[in-house]
């Protein structure tokens, strides 16, 4: 059988596998990390490999989704390429952040007696971690990775799916998950003498990422009402971190709060106060699993809406993840568009909240209407306007049309907008509050913590609110996943478990009606 060399950086696997195998389901056999958001299906044109020798010539479509420079330098797609003879394959490294969005403190370095915590938030995309002064609960960093699991795809139904198929998919997510945990803490850089100071972790994360982690039982999370096996805490999961940490480290993690609304939502809630909230609000943490939270003042409801990874600029024609080049804003001047990019970079693509401000600015521009179609002829930049030879209609977002906005983008983020505003609708519904009852509504997340306040509002993605009660907050789940470091927070998670309640979209009689009207491109849900 051919022999496959899988090389990433300084580390080199080599498998054995059947002629004809796909590239792809070799690196994954592997264990090391390869993006695959579209689950193999060829459909997104991201896990693209370097190919150095043995693989079959490209097919139909890797010729549509790889350049001619691309082909030239040897490029594959790992769910199309095959290969039949030894194979030689260099991964591209994984993509660690380090901006996360907060003020930091320098205090644990100069206070070498004060004991240290990790806060560990496990995201479908992004896993966070957090370094947690334990005598005051301070967050002194943070760093964050991406989620190795994409190899698996974007969503967690991808996920659920493959390990359920086969226990080896399973055990291979959930060491996948560790190795980005692992990602996460190394991207803090701390020295040896700091983590020598680490005495407690705490993991909090959705259902699937929970249960994945913790070996637990899945069907039911794959079969109607799509509930967890099990709701309750881990106090003690060291034996199920596969050594990252010492012994001496203790590991937690806080309990579920039902469907799949996880302790990352918990987390949530207890960074914004919903144990004891001043009146109604609500929170949302905008992201591949978008989780909506709303209280009364009493009652306190939760839901999780399948908004799908375009938040993450993921199945985005031109998407990417927040690196140097990547669009996060655009604004209108006149006839020209004015894209803003990390690091003043030449724009590469797009990103979750480069995408809202695009489709925002464009619809203010008459470019898109209310219903999410880009016009043929807007009154403005009609001659960015453009058709493949599918008569897929699209807009140049440079003047050179390297990077185009496609009508299946602006579905995209429909979707996904629809998607968030018809839960928010449902749980209001369900309290029997109006939009001026919010005193106060919190934009959380990745996404969410970067978002421009008057392009969501504008577009609808929340309910009519005045803008002064929106505010945003990038890392809720961490910074609640820090409260959760002492016996006293975790405990105090314990009982807003106990007093939340999950609302299961599925079976609400309005909630279709609600996210088809959630899509259009409106403040007010009018079209």
């Amino acid at each position: 059988m051919p022999k496959i060399t899988v090389i990433y950086g300084e580390e080199q696997k080599s498998i054995q596998a059947q002629p004809g195998s796909l590239l792809g389901d070799v690196i994954a056999e592997t264990g090391l990390p390869l993006e695959q958001p579209c689950a193999g299906r060829g459909t997104c044109g991201k896990c693209k490999v370097l190919v150095e020798k043995g693989v079959r010539p490209p097919d139909e479509i890797e010729f549509e989704n790889l350049t001619p420079g691309e082909l030239a330098l040897n490029n594959r797609l790992a769910c199309r390429a095959k290969v039949d003879e030894d194979a030689q394959v260099v991964l591209s490294p994984i993509v660690v952040y380090s901006n996360k969005i907060f003020k930091s403190s320098s205090r644990y370095k100069r206070e070498h007696g004060v004991p240290l915590g990790l806060a560990i938030d496990l995201g479908s995309t992004t896993v966070a971690a957090f370094l947690t002064m334990l005598d005051n609960g301070e967050v002194a960093a943070g760093g964050a990775s991406l989620n190795q699991q994409t190899v698996y795809g974007a969503d967690v139904i991808s996920r659920l799916a493959a390990a359920i198929d086969d226990p080896t998919n399973a055990e291979r997510l959930r060491r996948l998950a560790l190795a980005s945990i692992n990602q996460a803490v190394d991207s803090l850089h701390l020295s040896k003498r700091i983590r020598g100071r680490i005495e407690r972790v705490t993991i909090v994360g959705n259902v699937a990422m929970h249960h994945l982690l913790a070996k637990l039982p899945l069907d039911s999370l794959a079969l109607m009402p799509f509930q967890p096996h099990s709701t309750g805490a881990m106090k003690d999961a060291s034996h199920l971190m596969g050594g990252i940490f010492p012994e001496r480290v203790n590991v937690s993690m806080p309990p579920m709060i039902g469907g799949f609304v996880g302790s990352d939502a918990l987390a949530c809630l207890a960074y914004f106060e919903f144990d004891n909230p001043p009146g109604p609000i609500a929170a949302i943490d905008l992201g591949t699993n978008g989780e909506v939270m709303v209280t009364d003042g009493e009652r306190i409801l939760t839901a999780s809406t399948a908004a799908g990874p375009a938040f993450e600029g993921v199945n985005i024609s031109c998407g990417t993840r927040a690196i140097d080049g990547a669009i996060v804003d655009v604004a209108l001047n006149g006839d020209e568009l004015i894209l803003t990019t990390i690091a003043d970079e030449e724009p590469i693509g797009l990103t979750g909240s480069g995408l809202l401000s695009a489709v925002h600015r464009l619809c203010q521009a008459g470019v898109i209407d209310v219903s999410g179609r880009i016009q043929a002829n807007p009154p403005r930049f009609a001659d960015r306007v453009s058709e493949d030879f599918h008569n897929h209609r699209g807009f140049k977002l440079t003047h050179d049309g390297s990077l185009h906005l496609t009508q299946a983008d602006v579905r995209e983020l429909q979707k996904a907008k629809g998607a968030i505003r018809a839960a928010i609708d449902v749980l209001m519904q369900q309290l029997s509050l109006v939009p001026d009852n919010l005193g106060k509504v919190i934009l959380t997340g990745s996404f969410g913590g970067q978002v421009d306040i008057d392009a969501i509002i504008e577009i609808g993605m929340i309910p009519p609110v005045h803008k002064e009660v929106v505010e945003t907050a990038a890392n809720g789940a961490g910074f609640g996943a820090a409260m959760f470091l002492t016996d006293e927070g975790f405990a105090m998670g314990e009982k807003l478990a106990h007093h939340a309640e999950q609302i299961d979209l599925d079976t609400d009689a309005n909630f279709n009606m609600l996210f088809i009207e959630g899509m259009y491109l409106v403040p007010h849900g009018k079209h």
